[in-house]
């Protein structure tokens, strides 16, 4: 059995998986759908995408948005941006909304975001990665963790990056075991979240490439982490938390029909409409989804793949109602 994960005085995670926050993907339907169908015991923790700080901090109305109504296993807020002052001034304002906690993203490598010295960027400058992580810490009454990629064009400032956000006060570092320059495609090197937890006394949380039960106990026996976090790979297979719990004791995991990826998606598209999402938002969504679970050999050649790959948005969608 996997001990518990802890930030700080009383935040934990049992067990210690948590849903990665992903832009586009982890919105409140989609966690929800991924807490229920996890069931107890399987999944620890997630975190909203990335809310990105420009020229002022994000309004409080936008936050308790982003996190939803309150229930389930604890919810973090991500916070994306380059000026320390008004990313702790937000961070104290997610603490207000309701978030038990707080993290930093220090990972994303889109060019637009690097462009704006924002996400993983900023790994290649590590005075300002660290303030801004002090000064979050210093500022929120609740745990702030910082999620990283392994470095920028290369592994060698691992273990400087991690005791920075150390020092700064973070409660928890979650480490991407890919570099900013690495593309989805490559394989995640997880020496070098080893390396982050023998650098380190906090939390280091892995990420990256733990795709299945099996890759899922192997990265928590490599590298010695506290704890697990999956994005991709629940985007590819929502049950992804159910089926390592069942491999935990022993049960055995079997495919899904293609009736309850369907269902799946039904009652994903009830939550976003019930959510606000609008007609267009939510049909690429699902598309996305079919996409992920297509390309992760999910589904059987159906109608609605055939309307996926031929770009029929009503067709797809028809096919989606209809079940």
């Amino acid at each position: 059995m996997l001990a518990p994960l802890t930030l700080g005085d009383s935040l934990t995670f049992d067990p210690p998986l948590l849903l990665a926050p992903m832009d586009g993907v982890t919105d409140v339907a989609f966690r929800g759908l991924v807490a229920k169908v996890s069931g107890d015991g399987a999944l620890g923790g997630s975190c909203t995408a990335f809310v990105r700080v420009s020229n002022a901090p994000t309004p409080i109305e936008i936050l308790k948005k982003m996190l939803g109504t309150a229930g389930g296993p604890p919810l973090g807020l991500q916070i994306m941006g380059h000026n320390a002052a008004l990313m702790a001034e937000t961070a104290v304002l997610a603490a207000e909304a309701g978030a038990p906690w707080v993290d930093i993203n220090f990972g994303c490598p889109a060019r637009k975001v690097c462009g704006h010295g924002a996400g993983s960027i900023l790994l290649e400058d590590l005075a300002r990665l660290e303030d801004i992580t002090r000064q979050m810490v210093d500022a929120c009454p609740v745990p702030v963790t910082a999620k990283i990629r392994a470095g920028s064009r290369d592994d060698s400032q691992i273990e400087e990056i991690a005791q920075r956000v150390e020092q700064a006060g973070a409660a928890g570092l979650i480490i991407h075991a890919r570099l900013r320059i690495q593309a989805y495609s490559e394989p995640a090197d997880w020496g070098r979240i080893t390396r982050a937890v023998n650098a380190v006394q906090i939390p280091v949380i892995g990420n990256g490439s733990a795709d299945t039960p099996e890759l899922i106990h192997q990265m928590f026996a490599q590298t010695g982490c506290a704890g697990v976090m999956i994005g991709r790979a629940a985007l590819a297979n929502p049950w992804v938390f159910r089926d390592w719990a069942d491999a935990n004791v022993g049960r055995e995991i079997t495919p899904r029909s293609e009736a309850e990826y369907l269902g799946w998606l039904r009652e994903y598209d009830q939550q976003m409409q019930a959510g606000g999402t609008t007609d267009r938002h939510r049909l690429g969504k699902l598309k996305q989804l079919v996409k992920a679970w297509s390309l992760a050999g999910a589904l059987p050649e159906t109608q609605t793949q055939a309307a996926l790959r031929a770009d029929c948005d009503v067709d797809f969608y028809t096919a989606i109602k209809a079940g």
